[in-house]
């Protein structure tokens, strides 16, 4: 054996010498002291507080963690050893200082490496006693929609304007604005946008392009578009179809879809108004109130981008109105008032079911007063006047 493969081995056992010293230490070691108190969380986590996190995601910056004496912390080197991280370890004991485990600094749902514990969905991490806490996500997690991403008109074209950080962040000249230049993840196009450049804005004028997802039930911060995009992209999808405001879920755990309520009506014969206008007109609000979901204690409107088709009418504000939406809405209106829920805004409790000045669709508020989350799924069935529309409530119930 060469005198080189000698002293490999003897390194070696010297080294598993020294780590079985070391456990039978650790029980001494006066460790003992509270090092999370003289360190600022702040400057070695990896996330802000109320920062969103995934199972696995590694919580501490082990490079700004400070390091601290063997001799009164041999139960850090012992965590380190434990880890399998023995290259650092022989450098913490060539050195005589270790940093010191993420144990020390974090806890809840997480393990004693750092790592977000295995749990479904999305947690968020919470800053206490100068410790990070991790929280598992609540059966529904859900928020509403905020600006983001905004358009201020200039002399020349438009400022984008990220709203949380007040920071531009793209300038497009008037003449360049197009599909080729608006990002396709906003929530219009480049066309529409150029045409609201052209025909309606003023230098100062602002228009939304992409929300982030704020005041959140569980406490946590806003979610950025990006991860909206990458970790909840149905739930993005979804935000994208409703105004400004509205509620969105992002995570649901493991439910049963219980239909609570069934109802339906038909559209009827009223000539005077032009049925084949009616009959669009109650497709159209079927539309855009089918799928929409709404979370307990929140109010949610329907769809935004619905078109309908105005029909005169002398006795109407304006002289015209949306005939053919009220069948539809008395669906809707009788089947989430079953539930015990109070008269949506924007609705009459007569055979006129939309108030006049009310949007069917935006216009018209529901607060979801029942005990679980519900989900309003409506259809319809044939055509002229006795098409049938139907309006089904589920509720969403943990398992």
């Amino acid at each position: 054996m060469s005198s080189r493969s000698l002293f490999k081995r003897k390194s070696f056992y010297i080294f598993i010498a020294l780590i079985v010293i070391l456990l039978v230490l650790a029980q001494f070691s006066f460790a003992e002291n509270n090092v999370s108190n003289s360190v600022d969380i702040k400057k070695i986590s990896k996330y802000s507080d109320g920062t969103t996190v995934f199972a696995g995601d590694e919580i501490i910056d082990n490079s700004k963690v400070d390091k601290f004496p063997i001799v009164t912390n041999l139960g850090f080197l012992v965590a380190q050893i434990q880890q399998k991280d023995f290259l650092g370890s022989m450098f913490s004991i060539t050195t005589g200082a270790v940093p010191a485990p993420a144990k020390e600094f974090v806890y809840g749902n997480v393990t004693e490496e750092g790592l977000v514990a295995d749990f479904d969905g999305p947690g968020y991490i919470e800053f206490k006693n100068n410790k990070i806490f991790v929280h598992a996500p609540q059966d529904f997690v859900w928020g509403y929609t905020d600006p983001y991403i905004q358009a201020i008109r200039t002399d020349d074209g438009i400022d984008l304007i990220n709203l949380r950080t007040n920071k531009t962040v793209d300038h497009i000249a008037g003449s360049d604005i197009s599909n080729d230049t608006i990002d396709e993840d906003y929530i219009a196009s480049g066309d529409a946008i150029k045409e609201w450049y052209d025909k309606y804005s003023v230098v100062g004028s602002k228009y939304n392009l992409q929300y982030c997802l704020a005041g959140i039930n569980d406490g946590r911060k806003y979610i950025e578009p990006e991860l909206l995009i990458e970790k909840f992209p149905e739930a993005y999808k979804y935000s994208k179809k409703y105004p400004g405001g509205s509620p969105v879920m992002i995570y649901q755990c493991n439910c049963k879809e219980v239909v609570v309520a069934d109802t339906y009506t038909y559209l009827g014969d009223h000539s005077e108004y032009g049925n084949d206008n009616r009959e669009y007109n109650a497709k159209e609000f079927v539309k855009g109130w089918n799928g929409t979901i709404i979370p307990v204690n929140a109010t949610a409107c329907g769809r935004d981008g619905i078109g309908f088709t105005a029909v005169k009418d002398a006795e109407a504000e304006g002289g015209s109105a949306t005939h053919g939406v009220c069948p539809s809405a008395r669906a809707l209106r009788n089947a989430v008032m079953a539930l015990g829920i109070p008269l949506p805004v924007g609705m009459d409790s007569g055979e006129d079911a939309v108030l006049f000045g009310y949007s069917p669709t935006t216009g018209i508020k529901i607060t979801n007063t029942y005990d679980y989350p519900i989900k309003i799924i409506m259809s319809t069935e044939g055509s002229g006047t006795g098409m049938a529309i139907y309006c089904k409530v589920i509720a969403l119930i943990p398992q």
